[in-house]
């Protein structure tokens, strides 16, 4: 419990460093707003979507790579999987995650090369909680009490691509994949950036 508590401090006070150094520029910070999907019930089509929302800082390491950093509230995607779920016909699903992702990005000027660094690659690991959730069958029956969670905690891999439209505006595309856990597959992830500077 006190490594998580020292996770989620140390993100916090690492984003918020980032948005106070203002007058530095290699560091940025701003908001992400987008969306996951996954198959949740394996059969490899991702009909499940969910928010995948937060901020986001970076600090730039050299002229064409940085390091990033998210803090997210990420809904359904395919991180952890029930020590025990009955076989159900599933309908409304709600995973709630806080996911914390850590990246490297390469950054590569492309159509607005003369201006700004316009599209980047980016690969990394990220933590996630299953924080809470709420499971109903086609009928609309809450089976809550009958999905058992043995463990909540999650490491992913992580891969994406940003464009970025303007300076502060750009669109990401990513995907997650738990390390360490048979049986489940990738999430994906479209989101919208905003970076304040």
């Amino acid at each position: 419990m006190h490594n998580k508590t020292y996770l989620l401090f140390f993100s916090f006070s690492f984003l918020l460093f980032i948005y106070s150094d203002a007058q530095d520029s290699r560091f940025n910070a701003g908001f992400v707003a987008g969306l996951n999907f996954a198959a949740l019930e394996g059969n490899g089509t991702t009909n499940y979507i969910g928010l995948n929302t937060g901020i986001i800082g970076t600090a730039k390491i050299t002229r064409h790579s940085q390091l990033g950093m998210e803090i997210l509230f990420s809904q359904n995607g395919e991180y952890i999987l029930p020590k025990y779920y009955p076989a159900l016909q599933y309908g409304q699903v709600w995973l709630n995650h806080v996911e914390v992702p850590v990246h490297i990005d390469w950054l590569i000027g492309v159509f607005q090369k003369d201006k700004f660094y316009d599209w980047n690659l980016n690969i990394g690991l990220a933590y996630t909680r299953l924080l809470s959730y709420n499971i109903e069958t086609i009928d609309k029956v809450n089976v809550n009490d009958k999905i058992i969670y043995a463990n909540k905690d999650a490491i992913l891999l992580q891969a994406g691509t940003t464009y970025n439209f303007t300076k502060k505006m750009g669109i990401n595309f990513k995907a997650s994949l738990p390390i360490r856990i048979k049986g489940l597959s990738w999430t994906l992830a479209a989101r919208l950036i905003y970076m304040i500077k």
